[in-house]
């Protein structure tokens, strides 16, 4: 590559590498929600100018980890409770309908491997409960699991559309915690969907799904010191 070619390069990468930084103290809490972006001293501790940077808080808002105000400059984005629950809306929508042509679609022998790796899992959250002075790993499969139900619907467009919804979810709920006891629950409402899933019951597993969906956002929202005044997943199941 040519020195010229090679300068333009490193010229356009300037903004992905601003992008990824920010992202990444936004994710890891150096940034918290709501917080306003110091361009300057972003700038300087990463050997920019402004013009790339300011390119880079553009694509971050589009992915809805900023907000920009006129005058003000860029914040962290802070969702409201009505926001959280109009991704929650979305995310149910989706996942309910895909839970359904996974029940019609997928093959026994994937959804097999999937109650093999939620019972290890479960196994290993109870063995570690138990004592107390063991060094805990998270359930790290609590988003994979739907992710993978939705995979297994073959439907590539509601997977794409769900992964954004899930991503602004994530950004949304940083500041929760699950605790051991949340996440065992987790893993059993899993198994008892999946077993549903087994049996092709597909209204069984929905109504089972929907309940889970609906307490994961009645908890979210009140870890968050927020509110919930209605119940729209379960309703939409119920009506």
């Amino acid at each position: 590559m040519s020195p010229d070619r090679a300068r333009a390069v490193s010229r356009t990468s300037l903004p992905s590498q601003a992008e990824d930084l920010i992202r990444e103290m936004i994710l890891d809490g150096t940034l918290g929600a709501g917080e306003r972006l110091n361009e300057v001293a972003i700038a300087e501790s990463i050997g920019i100018s402004r013009g790339p940077l300011r390119e880079a808080i553009k694509r971050l808002s589009g992915q809805g980890y900023l907000t920009s105000e006129t005058h003000r400059g860029a914040f962290v984005k802070q969702y409201t409770p009505q926001e959280i629950v109009d991704l929650y809306e979305l995310r149910s929508a989706l996942e309910l309908h895909a839970l359904r042509l996974a029940v019609q679609r997928a093959a026994d022998a994937d959804l097999e491997a999937l109650a093999r790796r939620l019972s290890d899992e479960y196994a290993r959250l109870t063995r570690h409960a138990a004592d107390a002075a063991e060094q805990r790993e998270p359930y790290v499969s609590e988003l994979d699991f739907h992710e993978q139900l939705v995979a297994l619907s073959g439907n590539r467009e509601i997977r794409d559309q769900l992964s954004h919804a899930n991503h602004k979810l994530y950004l949304a709920l940083r500041p929760t915690a699950r605790t051991s006891t949340r996440e065992e629950h987790a893993v059993s409402a899993h198994r008892q969907i999946l077993d549903r899933v087994l049996a092709r019951d597909a209204d069984g597993a929905v109504e089972l799904l929907a309940a889970h969906l609906a307490d994961s956002m009645s908890n979210s929202l009140s870890v968050l010191g927020l509110s919930d005044s209605s119940d729209p997943i379960q309703r939409s199941v119920d009506t």
